[in-house]
């Protein structure tokens, strides 16, 4: 019998009592921790309930997998592939078209270019908002504007850097908000060229105020959900059960709001984990105690963890890094000493990216990657990079401008598959959700240990719970055992 068998044939208190109150039919939370049986007890409820139920997962892969795990009368998809189904194809279609350059979009919008006052130090000195600059502004804020509940774009949605002052930031918004209005309804507008990102069509189904086809609906990894997304779910008239971890939510930054935290509902817990056994669990409850977690996790009484630091050419299944620029990098170390790696990233796009990087650098048009189709040269790309719509792009620029593009494509093309490697190399970020034997955390995550105390955010603790619940067997904390050991020590907490 698997571990998998195993426990779902013995059922802790805590799966039961989440049973339980699924079996009331009433909306409510299940506070997951990492490792502990959340896919095994959504299994469990889906099994027991009756009627249509709907399993919502962020991603199609985690979705699919999901759908080989639960009972035929369990749905299981992505917000995305719901409101794909029900928004007009022709609006749909717009998302293979060429995205706009920021210039393009500022000269489709008339934009001028304008100049405002930055001080620093007490000094003022004139800036100067380009048309490409302004637009950006404008981009940005219908996306922040497709990840709230809110019905129509408004000036709020238009955010600017902090040293803008409040006066000029109102002047802006007054003078940008048309265009912010022109560009939202471009984008829901079939016979407009520019190309569209996801989020514009799941925003205009929400905008329909959809009801949900589904007796019971499990929404998985309820932390990273954004207003929009709570919004829908909220508004249905059938159980809705939010699963999910507040102390893994990694996506702040993506506009998502902890409705772990925020729903006022009845929840239970899940606090003791599978997947590891105390050492591990002693770890990840040195980042809990920062968070001010007063709940502990507790690891697997039948599974041995450690701490051990792992060599060079030693044994280990992933190394996790804070950013890409350090996964690069370990791949190209990696490689240098022969190991065989595999990378979680596509591989794929990488290498398009790259020749398109080329081109664009070389004053040639750039082709096989849709969103620089509009694109003149480089620094266009850079400065698309740098917005909320761009943002799906901003990693690749940055590895092309670290590294360049035949390094990249290079190291690339010596990667193994994940079958065949020595190990694997992600980003904590990726690697949420997964789980290895052997694990080793790099050296790039920011915090700073001092005589005066620990310096460090929520949201990187967060990152580093998450990337240390990823292990089984050992976790390599040697790059980070000045700040395990300043975290126990008690030294005073400075949030930055």
């Amino acid at each position: 019998m698997t571990q998998l068998q195993a426990y779902e044939a013995n059922p802790t208190e805590e799966q039961i009592n989440a049973l339980q109150m699924a079996l009331d039919g009433k909306s409510f939370k299940v506070v997951a921790y990492a490792g502990a049986g959340k896919t095994t007890t959504l299994k469990l409820i889906g099994e027991r309930l009756g009627g249509r139920g709907l399993y919502l997962a962020f991603n199609k892969a985690i979705a699919n997998e999901a759908q080989q795990k639960f009972p035929n009368h369990v749905e299981c998809r992505t917000f995305h592939s719901l409101a794909y189904r029900h928004v007009p194809r022709e609006v749909t279609a717009k998302l293979s078209l060429p995205r706009f350059s920021p210039a393009r979009i500022g000269s489709d919008l008339g934009l001028q270019k304008i100049q405002i006052r930055r001080k620093i130090e007490g000094k003022s000195t004139p800036v100067t908002f380009t048309p490409a600059r302004l637009a950006r502004f404008v981009s940005d804020a219908v996306s922040n504007f497709c990840a709230t509940h809110a019905s129509y774009p408004a000036p709020r949605h238009l955010q600017f850097p902090k040293w803008v002052s409040d006066e000029d930031a109102e002047s802006l918004r007054e003078l940008l908000y048309p265009a912010v209005e022109q560009r939202w309804l471009q984008s829901i507008d079939a016979r407009h060229p520019a190309g569209i990102g996801h989020d514009i069509y799941l925003k205009l189904w929400a905008l329909s105020k959809p009801i949900i086809p589904a007796d019971f609906i499990l929404f998985d990894e309820a932390q990273d959900a954004d207003p929009l997304m709570m919004g829908i779910l909220t508004q249905q008239q059938s159980q809705v059960i939010y699963v999910g971890d507040a102390h893994q939510q990694i996506y702040e930054w993506r506009g998502a709001v902890n409705a772990m935290k925020r729903l006022p509902l009845p929840q239970t817990l899940l606090t003791q984990s599978f997947r590891f056994g105390e050492g591990i669990a002693d770890v990840a409850n040195v980042f809990l105690k920062a968070l001010q977690e007063e709940v502990p996790l507790r690891g697997n009484p039948d599974k041995k963890s450690t701490t051990a630091k792992s060599l060079v050419n030693g044994s280990k299944d992933a190394i996790l890094c804070r950013t890409n620029a350090s996964a690069m990098l370990q791949l190209l170390n990696g490689l240098k000493r022969g190991h065989k790696i595999a990378l979680q990233a596509d591989t794929d796009r990488m290498l398009k990216f790259c020749q398109s990087a080329e081109n664009l650098k070389n004053g040639k048009p750039a082709f096989g990657v849709p969103e620089l189709a509009y694109f003149y040269n480089w620094s266009e790309v850079q400065e698309y990079a740098e917005s909320n719509e761009g943002n799906d792009i901003k990693t690749l620029v940055k590895l092309v401008d670290e590294h360049g593009s035949n390094t990249i494509k290079q190291a690339v093309s010596s990667l193994s598959d994940m079958d065949s490697a020595d190990y694997v190399i992600s980003t904590a970020h990726k690697a949420k959700g997964l789980e290895w034997s052997r694990v080793q955390l790099d050296d790039d995550f920011y915090y700073d240990v001092s005589k005066h105390g620990v310096k460090i955010s929520p949201e990187e603790l967060r990152l580093l719970y998450v990337a240390c619940t990823r292990a089984q067997q050992n976790l390599d904390i040697h790059h980070i055992s000045d700040l395990i050991s300043g975290l126990k020590s008690g030294k005073k907490l400075i949030q930055n």
